[in-house]
């Protein structure tokens, strides 16, 4: 892979970690029941029942959203590190070079589409 190329890889996962590091900032505001200045408010109580389950909703899919976040950053700061170690690009799995097209619709992807299918279907 060329140098130009592999440095827009670099810099579209970097723009792509900060985005998923400031989404994951706000979830934990949530989980943790900050507000904006940092400060705890607390869990909120309400004497509905409704309005508690809906509070309990919100927030055990804010902590699935964040863990969800959470995978795909690893993939990210993964991906990162192969750009540096100079195996960005090619298949963890077979070592051959992961399709262009993939790696721009997945830039942070670790294995070729062949690879990817065969571990999906059970046979890696």
């Amino acid at each position: 892979m060329r140098k130009t190329e592999l440095q827009r890889f670099r810099k579209l996962l970097l723009d792509e970690k900060e985005r998923v590091m400031q989404s994951l900032a706000q979830h934990e505001k949530v989980i943790k029941h900050t507000d904006l200045s940092g400060l705890e408010t607390g869990k909120a109580h309400s004497n509905h029942m409704a309005d508690q389950g809906s509070d309990e909703f919100l927030y055990e899919t804010t902590i699935k959203f964040a863990n969800a976040e959470g995978r795909y950053l690893y993939s990210i700061e993964e991906a990162l590190r192969r750009i540096e170690d100079g195996t960005y690009g090619k298949c963890l799995e077979c070592s051959k070079a992961i399709a262009p097209e993939r790696l721009k619709r997945l830039p942070y992807t670790r294995l070729c589409i062949e690879c990817k299918e065969k571990e999906e279907a059970g046979d890696a």
